[in-house]
């Protein structure tokens, strides 16, 4: 009965413990495949997200795999393509080294090279590499090595491109050593040509010119300008409200345009120019940097233009206070001229006399008097021509036959005659208008006798002065305005001089030319915003 039991027993058991085992065994291998199923997962993943962050990343980046030692190209992202230039397709299986590194910098292409190829991990702040046209591009490069054994990439190149950075910090660098050069020019002219080269170096657009403003024509002119395309060497003057270029020099607002040929204020919307920059250079006038291409310009380009712009104005602003420094150091050179001389000369006389009279020669006191007379006339001349260098700031509005009247009563005139033919009326310094007749009448009366008539007549853009006197030859004409030019033996030279820097100071231009009776005709051009 136990064996028979045992004989049925027995094999139950053993079955029941085969399955037992089966049922371990397979539990065993799908918790196995289990995990490998979440692993591939999980790998999968990780594989899904690099893609997308390769794919949309802004940075250049190369799976490289060594060859020999050379770093090869297995694959590269969108943006690899779009900045370097080349097609994934074109470029897998090619030495990274031999398509983008310039000829001239292998040698440290290869060196950077033997670091990724030793799975060193580094970065290159500012590298040099070519794109497929030939542009030259700068980057910072970081090496990313990868050690597996799933699969053959041993590392990843990653360039970041830095060239707009990079080429900022140039311009602003350049900048800086053209500020330096532009405030040790000597004069305006000095400054405003070095600074349209130092515009085009720093920007390298197809035209840059300064234009100054004129007042005589009321016009804005290239003063100097510099051009990529001879077709754009001739540039226009600009009339007062018929330009961009007005509105900034009016409003000292610089104005970026993109498109000009769309801009309502466009001088000629069908020039070659098709972008640009205009920015103010205070009252002398403006800049205009210009592309024939749309849309040329970067807020970047705008930023540093607009310093450059504020750093011309200051080194013209102080070269032109140079020029007046000059001036007047030259003036006053000219007034030790004069006291050592002409000073000396009455001087001379005074005290030679002064002993005659003290010695009982009563006339000898009469001479000694013209002589005192002589020198307080020369004084008197000198402070007025050392005034004339400055500013004509209290402009009203004159009569010019007043102020030839008024002139004429403080002037020695002897037997002399004034006629005003016709008057006018303009904007101009009271005092300093005064003082130019008053010279102009002494002059004719000193080289045309005490019995001349002297006329005074409006004319169509200002004045004129005219005697009755032997007049000036025309060769003397040029320099008769220089200080201490004179034809008579007891001039002083200073008169006329003085005569010529009032009309400056007034922004007037003066001429002299032949009277209708041979006499000197002096001709006056009132400026035309002073005249009314």
């Amino acid at each position: 009965m136990i064996q028979l039991i045992e004989g049925v027993f027995k094999p139950y058991l053993l079955f029941t413990h085969t399955i037992t085992v089966a049922t371990l065994t397979g539990l065993g291998v799908g918790v196995y495949d289990s995990r490998r199923r979440r692993h591939r997962r999980q790998l999968q993943d990780e594989n899904t997200k690099i893609t997308a962050l390769l794919e949309n990343s802004s940075d250049c980046i190369a799976e490289i795999e060594f060859i020999h030692q050379d770093p090869m190209i297995q694959a590269v992202n969108p943006a690899f393509e779009r900045t370097f230039g080349f097609e994934e397709e074109d470029i897998q299986g090619r030495s990274i080294d031999e398509l983008i590194v310039p000829p001239s910098l292998q040698d440290s292409a290869s060196g950077i090279s033997q670091r990724a190829h030793a799975y060193e991990q580094f970065e290159e702040s500012e590298i040099c590499r070519q794109t497929a046209s030939g542009e030259l591009r700068m980057f910072r490069l970081q090496a990313i090595p990868l050690r597996t054994n799933t699969t053959e990439t041993d590392g990843y190149a990653v360039y970041t491109d830095i060239t707009d950075e990079y080429r900022y910090n140039e311009q602003l660098t350049a900048l800086h050593e053209t500020t330096r050069n532009l405030l040790m020019a000597d004069s305006t002219t000095t400054v405003v040509e070095d600074a349209v080269n130092a515009t085009t170096d720093l920007f390298q657009f197809d035209f840059a010119g300064i234009y100054q403003y004129d007042s005589e024509t009321d016009h804005l002119v290239p003063e100097a300008y510099t051009t990529a395309d001879g077709s754009l060497s001739d540039p226009p003057s600009f009339p007062r409200g018929e330009a961009i270029a007005w509105t900034v020099f009016e409003t000292g607002e610089s104005q970026l345009i993109q498109n000009v040929a769309e801009h309502p204020d466009a001088y000629n919307p069908t020039s070659l120019i098709a972008s640009e920059l205009i920015l103010p250079l205070g009252d002398w006038g403006v800049m205009m940097i210009g592309s024939t291409t749309r849309d040329a310009f970067a807020e970047t380009d705008y930023s540093l233009a607009r310093i450059l712009a504020a750093n011309i104005n200051t080194a013209l602003e102080r070269a032109e206070r140079e020029a007046q420094l000059m001036e007047q150091n030259e003036r006053l050179e000219r007034f030790a001229s004069v006291i050592s001389h002409d000073l000396q000369n009455p001087l001379t006389v005074a005290q030679g006399y002064l002993d005659l009279g003290r010695a009982g020669d009563d006339e000898a006191f009469g001479r000694v008097e013209s002589a005192l007379e002589r020198m307080d006339q020369l004084v008197d001349e000198l402070s007025t021509l050392a005034r004339q260098g400055e500013e004509i700031n209290s402009l009203t509005k004159v009569n010019l036959a007043t102020a030839a009247r008024v002139a004429w009563e403080h002037v020695a005139t002897a037997d002399a005659d004034l006629q005003v033919k016709s008057s006018c009326e303009f904007q101009a310094d009271q005092n300093r208008l005064q003082q130019l007749l008053e010279n102009l009448f002494t002059n004719a009366i000193t080289h045309g006798g005490d019995d001349i008539t002297a006329f005074v007549e409006s004319t169509e853009d200002g004045f004129a002065v005219e005697d009755t006197g032997p007049g000036i030859e025309p060769a003397d004409r040029d320099q008769i305005f220089e200080s201490g030019y004179t034809s008579a033996a007891d001039g002083s030279g200073l008169g006329l001089t003085i005569v010529k820097e009032i009309a400056d100071a007034h922004n007037w231009s003066i001429s002299i030319t032949e009277g209708r009776d041979g006499g000197a005709r002096f001709e006056v051009a009132v400026d035309d915003r002073m005249h009314d």
